[in-house]
Formats: C-alpha cells, sequence, structure tokens
C-alpha cells in the first residue's frame, strides 16, 4: 500500500504558484483597480540649485588661475580681495587695495563684468599686483563660472581666472 506523505506539503506549494501567477497576471490587475487609495501623482525632477548661490554671496580671492596652474595671493594681498554679486546685476567689493563696482551680465555659466568704476588709491606689493590681475580679469570679456564645496571658479577660455571662497554668513 502506498501512503502518500508529501501530499499537503505538495498541495500547499501548488497554491503558492498558482497564489503568485495570480497576482502577477490579469487577476493582480483586478485587486489593484479595487484598491481604494490608488498611488497616483506626477515626479518632476530637476537639477538641484548650488548650495552657495553666485548672487549674494561675498566672495573672497584665494588663488589666480594661469592655464593649469594656480598660485596663492601674496601673504600681504591675502583676504583682501572680494566681491559681491547682486541679483540686480552689478558687482561690487575690493580688488586687493581699491573699492569698484561694475555691471554684471549672467547667463548660464557665464557672466561678462562690464567696465569698472573704482576709487583711485595708489597700490604697492602684493595687493597691487593683484589689483591688477584682477582689473584685467574682469576687463577681459565673458568669463565661464562654476561653484564646488563653496569655492567659485572664474575663467577665460584660455584658462587664467580665479578661485574665491564663500565668506561663512555670519550669525
Amino acid at each position: 500500500m502506498r501512503t502518500f506523505r508529501h501530499v499537503p506539503v505538495a498541495l500547499a506549494a501548488a497554491l503558492v504558484v498558482a497564489a503568485a501567477a495570480t497576482a502577477c497576471g490579469d487577476g493582480g490587475a483586478a485587486l489593484m483597480a479595487q484598491d481604494p487609495h490608488p498611488a497616483t501623482g506626477t515626479v518632476t525632477l530637476t537639477a538641484p540649485a548650488p548650495a552657495t548661490p553666485l548672487t549674494a554671496t561675498e566672495w573672497t580671492v584665494d588663488s589666480l588661475l594661469g592655464g593649469a596652474t594656480a598660485a596663492s595671493l601674496p601673504a600681504d594681498a591675502a583676504g583682501r580681495a572680494r566681491f559681491t554679486i547682486a541679483a540686480d546685476g552689478a558687482v561690487s567689493g575690493s580688488l586687493g587695495c581699491n573699492r569698484f563696482r561694475a555691471p554684471v551680465t549672467v547667463s548660464g555659466a557665464s557672466l561678462t563684468v562690464g567696465p569698472l568704476t573704482t576709487t583711485r588709491m595708489a597700490c604697492e606689493g602684493g595687493p597691487g599686483e593683484v589689483e591688477r590681475t584682477l582689473t584685467g580679469l574682469f576687463g577681459s570679456g565673458p568669463l565661464s563660472w562654476r561653484i564646488r564645496d563653496r569655492t567659485l571658479t572664474l575663467t577665460t577660455p584660455d584658462g587664467t581666472g580665479l578661485t574665491a571662497r564663500a565668506v561663512p554668513a555670519a550669525g
């Protein structure tokens, strides 16, 4: 006489397979159609804004770029060159010695600084050197810009430019 001890296990396995097939087939759609709280909605993906905005941030120049090389500012000029780009289309600050203001146009990843209006103090040493470099850079035409890790990089097509770090907000 033959005994079928495994019949209940085989029957249970067949029921599980049938239930899974039903959930994946048309039967699953019927179950989902009866859901009183269907999951619907719209997802919009946008690029995240830079953590540090280009405008309304005070930037302190910390290095000058010459092609593939970066040079720190002279010790006597460190922390003196700084600027802020306002949302109203103006840039102002210090070139390292003299104060300045100019119109600025931002278009995508490019910005163009218009003619500078500056004070007229005589500037020698490191601050004078930095001022001459920044005056030339700002007057050179469109500059590419990017912000990474609270550091702004402005460059000309030939790679000359500057890096500036965002000044922490007073708090």
